[in-house]
């Protein structure tokens, strides 16, 4: 099994904030530039497979005027069994939808896998498991997502 390398430690960290900032700031129809072709993310929401499913996430989601932040941390990088470069952290999310904005709508990890594209560092897979949640925080309804 080959180490991870402090490039390896970076380029994870880089692009798990690149993801959140997308996210976060009016840019999730850029999302799937980050992510390979049979990217797949499972969650709460339900599950999403491909690159375009998340375009068109990420087109419905700059439409609806909620605002999210995400807080990360505790980004621990290693290599799975097969190998391949993998993830967890932790989020805190912040939601404009709850009674209180200023108090998390939920916290959790996240387990991420990723590939090379080209050179450049993918999102391969996301799993998202919610530890704590504030049910006064509904998500925004976005491309079938939980209302």
């Amino acid at each position: 099994m080959t180490d991870v390398t402090t490039a390896d430690i970076l380029a994870v960290q880089q692009l798990v904030a690149e993801y959140a900032f997308r996210n976060d700031h009016g840019q999730a129809d850029r999302l799937h530039e980050l992510v390979t072709e049979d990217y797949r993310s499972t969650g709460p929401m339900g599950e999403m497979v491909g690159r375009e499913a998340l375009a068109a996430w990420g087109a419905k989601r700059v439409q609806v005027p909620a605002q999210v932040r995400h807080v990360l941390s505790n980004v621990r990088v290693f290599r799975d069994e097969a190998g391949a470069l993998a993830s967890t952290s932790y989020y805190v999310a912040f939601r404009d939808s709850g009674a209180n904005p200023a108090s998390p709508a939920s916290m959790g990890e996240y387990h991420d896998t990723y590939a090379e594209v080209d050179g450049v560092l993918h999102l391969a897979s996301r799993t998202v498991l919610p530890v704590f949640a504030d049910p006064s925080a509904p998500r925004p309804n976005v491309a079938g997502g939980k209302p």
